[in-house]
């Protein structure tokens, strides 16, 4: 997957998702000028007589500036710290998509849900050609349980090249939760006969967990970690995460 997926590290993932235990923020995948040393606008008294005074700092420069300090303090856990910087990120500069994703994820994790929902969407309309930023609307409702809402917007993304797959396995959670499980028994034998992909493996893993063979989706989820990378297997795991699914129970032999 590419580097935009990097969004879901952001929001929980993650992949992804988004939205469970504290993140480690990460730079997302943005065109986004570095930020600059801080400058003030005001002339120096010290400046030669003469001399031109300082350019002002550019407002995207210092939004992303504040956009570095909101990160930090959402590595450290100081989520109030980091919304004050990122809400004078985009008081300063409106269009720094960075912020409202981030702030979005604060608020997922707090469950203000429409909060979450509504900076999700702006980011959406500033870079409407991201999928990851229209995948985070969509799991929006997902965590609420909406299941059949949330499907419709997954269903939506299935033809995607970057997160197809991804979408057609959450579209099955939503059938498989949300009380179609004949509908969902259809998508997991089309997985089946497909094969080879990780909507394959973890539509599998999720129908176990669902019907309580915890041995079987621990063969599964034994195969899925040992062919994908620990990212992709984080983006598909997430939602069964979010939902207490996993981590599975340990083995009899290893309880204490």
């Amino acid at each position: 997957m590419s580097q935009r997926l990097a969004f879901l590290s952001v929001l929980g993932c993650t992949f992804v998702l988004i939205f469970s235990a504290p993140v480690q923020a990460q730079q997302p995948a943005l065109r986004i000028t570095p930020p600059a040393p801080v400058a003030t606008n005001a002339p120096s008294t010290n400046a030669p007589s003469g001399a031109k005074p300082k350019e002002p700092v550019p407002p995207v420069i210092l939004s992303a500036a504040l956009v570095k300090e909101g990160m930090i303090k959402m590595n450290v856990g100081d989520a109030d710290g980091a919304l004050a910087k990122l809400n004078e990120a985009i008081r300063i500069f409106p269009s720094t998509n960075t912020a409202y994703v981030l702030r979005g994820s604060i608020y997922s994790q707090r469950k203000q849900w429409d909060l979450a929902e509504q900076d999700f969407k702006v980011a959406a309309q500033i870079d409407p050609t991201n999928v990851v930023l229209k995948l985070n609307v969509v799991e929006i409702k997902f965590l609420q349980k909406q299941y059949d809402a949330a499907r419709a917007g997954y269903v939506a993304l299935e033809s995607n090249p970057e997160i197809g797959d991804l979408a057609k396995f959450k579209a099955f959670l939503c059938d498989l939760y949300g009380g179609h499980e004949a509908l969902a028994a259809k998508e997991l034998a089309a997985f089946n006969e497909a094969g080879t992909r990780a909507s394959y493996y973890y539509a599998n893993i999720a129908w176990d967990t669902y019907h309580k063979d915890i041995d079987g989706a621990r063969d599964w989820l034994d195969s899925a970690t040992g062919i994908f990378t620990p990212q992709k297997n984080a983006y598909y795991a997430q939602s069964l995460k979010d939902l207490g699914y996993l981590p599975l129970p340990p083995l009899p032999f290893l309880r204490k």
